[in-house]
């Protein structure tokens, strides 16, 4: 997926955000006024607004409650979900405020990309802050390891809680936890994130600068989706679309380490050529790639008579993957051999 389709999905997901704040009912009590970039509706005692983030890409989340007199505070990452098990830094026009911390001072709720604060004191502390200040800074780790900055200008928060009150009452204008008002969202695995989250904009860059692939955002490729899957618990596995012709897709194969010693490695294989001998690679064609095992499988169909089709296996080993098997599934004329169905290369018999 190219950084222009993944940015503009970023959007329509703040947009389709913006609009399921405004959509909480067909009968609001009446208009909204202006309130510059805050997108507001309140209906059926529940008052919730949306604010976007600078980049575009990230949310500021503000609800009150019939009953309440303070306001819960919350954020949304639909383009790079944030990593619900990492602290978040949180400051108010460049000073430090707050250290979050997950599950005791916030939590994944309602949606799987949004998050909100729980613990009243933090929450009293943030709301006080925005209320006095220019810009909310949230910097968390997105779940593959990559840090973002949220920037919000919120000079404008206290225009919107005196449309909350005028709808719910006065209020004290404090932050407060919602409670149990918002439920936990279905239960998500990490690789279901990283999956939903795509390949991020760091590996597109350097798939770019480091091979001569098509853009994956083309119109050859753009139809093929990329291979993501969990090596371990930090170790992530992309296969970037290369080229396609003939039936074969070539994909180019990355590692993104997400533990305390992170970073972005290519992956190389070695492939047999009858003609050549061993021979290493950064390609692999119709890749597959079954998680139970960490094993990874690749094969070439030979599109024409000079060339050599074969089929390969490998299992993730620490770092790296380690060959299992590799075949030759026809002669290099492109017929099948007779009264065998592949001549095994590796191991060796």
């Amino acid at each position: 997926m190219s950084i222009a389709l993944l940015r503009a999905f970023g959007r329509l997901a703040l947009a389709a955000l913006a609009l399921a704040v405004t959509a909480l009912g067909a009968h609001a009590e009446d208009a909204t006024p202006d309130l510059g970039r805050w997108v507001a509706r309140c209906d059926a005692g529940l008052c919730r607004a949306s604010l976007p983030s600078q980049s575009g890409e990230e949310a500021l989340l503000i609800a009150r409650w019939a009953g309440t007199e303070g306001f819960a505070i919350g954020y949304s990452t639909p383009r790079a979900t944030a990593d619900r098990e990492r602290p978040i830094d949180v400051n108010v026009d460049g000073g430090k405020l707050t250290v979050l911390e997950p599950g005791r001072d916030y939590q994944q709720l309602e949606r799987a990309d949004a998050f909100w604060i729980v613990d009243g004191k933090p929450a009293a502390s943030l709301a006080q802050a925005a209320l006095a200040g220019k810009e909310l800074r949230i910097a968390y780790l997105d779940v593959i390891g990559a840090p973002h900055d949220a920037r919000f200008a919120v000079e404008g928060l206290a225009k919107l809680l005196e449309f909350f009150d005028a709808r719910l009452g006065p209020g004290k204008h404090a932050g407060i936890s919602p409670g149990k008002r918002l439920s936990p969202p279905p239960a998500t695995s990490r690789l279901e994130l990283v999956v939903r989250q795509g390949v991020p904009d760091r590996l597109i860059d350097r798939h770019r600068a480091a091979s001569d692939c098509e853009d994956p955002g083309s119109p050859l490729l753009k139809s093929v989706p990329p291979l993501i899957g969990a090596l371990s618990k930090t170790a992530f596995l992309y296969g970037i679309p290369c080229t396609s012709a003939a039936g074969n897709v070539a994909y180019r194969m990355w590692v993104i380490e997400t533990g305390e010693i992170g970073g972005i490695t290519p992956l190389y294989f070695a492939l047999y050529d009858p003609a050549f001998g061993w021979k290493g690679s950064d390609l692999l064609y119709n890749v597959a790639f079954d998680g139970n095992g960490a094993r990874l499988t690749s094969e070439w169909h030979a599109p024409g008579l000079s060339a050599c089709p074969w089929r390969a296996a490998w299992h993730w080993k620490d770092y790296a993957f380690a060959l299992d098997d590799f075949r030759l599934t026809a002669d290099c004329s492109g017929r099948p051999r007779q009264g065998e169905a592949s001549t095994r290369i590796y191991p060796a018999n």
